[in-house]
């Protein structure tokens, strides 16, 4: 069987060759322009799912290396302060075991109680120092002023019901804190319904962790939070979500609280960083004294010319100072914890980039030779195309 070639396929084929040369040459030419292999989904559809998923990481990996840059004026800052609090302690030491010699005598502990007096004020300063508009003893309540400088007795602040609660009706708050430390309390509504049908759940530490579920109808009666703190609830309607918090202050000088602040330094991974004021300024976060209530006591022994009174301070003071020099050394070991998680991240990154990169970025000097091949691939179909056009059976004619 004879097959006919006609002028009209051999310019179908010329033109569908010339399409695909135009085709090939213009996606080398858009590779080697952007010097990347995968320009678009169609180039490499696994290809660009795996560099979606590691460029979400390296940001991922670029966020919490910045999280933990932003945690160095903090701990800086904090270190600080902790160093002039280590030098105000050393100052009143110094009076305390001068003032309860025999060689001091009335008049030298009234001038010596003004010193202290000075003391406190500037140790209160301190305590209660800020970064920006946060607190930096305060623990994880660091929009509150930590310290006062007197002592204080036992107090509850609340209860406070969340803005969206459904409950609309009134909550009471009832006995004294008994507690050593301070505490947030929180109350969470599980199954909605009136105070006959609602359940709750009561929390110990601000909503870490939760007791368990109480029976329908206990909303009825008084709730006991623990720690001689109550709640009433009157007649209503409770939504399931609703929240009411209380806030507790153990007696002292304190009204931050012993949960330290956290940063992410990886997925579902975290470091504390800083130091409360529980821990370096109060018996609440493991420490032995309450370095307010140490110095008001030498204060008030050199008013009352007590050297008695005066020298039973120094232990407490050298204790006192030995609270405060582990929360220096708590600071220096969290900045290098830190340093070395950010080290880690860096070098992950770097890791992460080169493995985009690879999957990514074109091979410069194969896409050339390449290039070059499409280039010279697309000049010949044009030049097929322009003999072929040119082709005529009256070229033969003489």
């Amino acid at each position: 069987m004879t097959i006919r070639i006609t002028d009209g396929m051999r310019y179908e084929a010329t033109i569908r060759n010339l399409f695909v040369a135009n085709t090939n040459y213009g996606e080398a030419m858009t590779r080697l322009a952007s010097q990347k292999r995968i320009n678009r989904i169609s180039d490499d559809p696994l290809g660009v799912s795996q560099v979606l998923t590691l460029k979400q990481a390296n940001a991922d990996v670029g966020l919490y290396s910045d999280n933990i840059g932003q945690t160095n004026s903090w701990l800086a800052e904090t270190e600080s302060k902790l160093n002039s609090a280590m030098d105000l302690l050393v100052r009143a030491s110094e009076l305390a075991v001068s003032q309860a010699s025999a060689t001091a005598n009335a008049s030298s502990r009234k001038i010596a109680s003004r010193e202290v007096d000075v003391l406190l004020d500037g140790l209160l300063s301190l305590a209660n120092a800020k970064l920006g508009d946060r607190y930096l003893f305060a623990g994880t309540r660091t929009d509150t002023e930590p310290f006062r400088r007197d002592y204080t007795a036992a107090a509850v602040d609340g209860p406070y019901a969340a803005p969206e609660n459904t409950y609309q009706g009134t909550v009471t708050k009832g006995g004294t804190y008994t507690g050593t430390e301070n505490r947030t309390f929180v109350v969470k509504i599980v199954k909605g319904g009136d105070e006959g049908e609602a359940t709750y759940q009561v929390s110990r530490d601000g909503g870490k962790t939760w007791s368990a579920e109480s029976a329908a109808g206990d909303l009825q009666n008084t709730v006991d939070l623990g720690d001689g703190v109550t709640l009433d609830f009157s007649a209503g309607e409770f939504g399931a979500g609703d929240i009411f918090r209380i806030e507790a202050y153990a007696a002292g000088y304190y009204r931050g609280n012993a949960e330290e602040l956290r940063v992410a330094v990886g997925k579902n991974a975290s470091t504390p960083y800083g130091v409360t004021g529980a821990a370096a300024f109060t018996a609440q976060g493991g420490g032995e004294v309450e370095v307010f209530q140490v110095l008001n006591d030498l204060k008030k022994a050199l008013e009352d010319n007590d050297a008695q009174g005066v020298a039973d301070q120094i232990d407490k003071l050298k204790a006192a100072q030995d609270q405060v020099s582990l929360a220096v050394s708590r600071c220096g070991v969290r900045a290098n914890r830190l340093e070395i998680a950010r080290n880690n991240l860096k070098d992950l990154e770097t890791s992460l980039a080169q493995r985009i990169s690879d999957l990514e970025d074109a091979d410069i000097a194969e896409l050339s030779v390449k290039f070059s091949a499409k280039e010279a691939a697309l000049q010949a179909s044009y030049l097929v195309a322009t003999r072929l056009q040119n082709a005529s059976i009256l070229n033969f004619f003489d």
